[in-house]
């Protein structure tokens, strides 16, 4: 847990009354308002281009489009929408790659018998570039 956690505590019918006034403010200000400002705006252009009307109602999606838009674009950690199709494999890339997840198991499964049936320890693998240095100082 939190050290310093806090905890809100409601009570009785003041308390009640302050949650509905904050979150009445919160939608004020955060929805209604970016709503109305969005339909005033689509209405004044709408004037000059020739497009129709909107109310509130659809200011409000317009400014849910909006909205959600930014966040989706403004976020470059993560994408939380890809536009991309995966690359498919052939049906011989998916056998070979079958094959290999096959064989792979196979291996550790026999791997796993012979280390606990004998006293034979496991090999470690050995980095590509160590053989290589190891077989140039070899050949010098």
């Amino acid at each position: 847990m939190k050290r310093k956690m806090r905890v809100i505590q409601i009570s009785g019918l003041r308390g009640i009354l302050t949650v509905i006034f904050i979150a009445s403010c919160l939608a004020a200000g955060f929805i209604l308002f970016p709503a109305k400002v969005a339909m005033h705006i689509w209405n004044y252009a709408a004037g000059f281009i020739g497009l129709p009307l909107i109310n509130v109602y659809q200011g409000l999606l317009l400014w849910a489009i909006v909205a959600i838009s930014g966040f989706i674009l403004n976020d470059r950690k993560k994408f939380l929408v890809a536009f991309k199709t995966p690359d498919r494999l052939t049906d011989k890339e998916m056998k070979s790659l079958l094959e290999r997840m096959k064989i792979q198991s196979q291996t550790q499964a026999i791997n796993s018998m012979i280390l606990k049936s004998g006293n034979i320890k496991p090999v470690e693998k050995v980095d590509k570039s160590e053989e290589k240095s190891e077989k140039e100082k070899e050949n010098v």
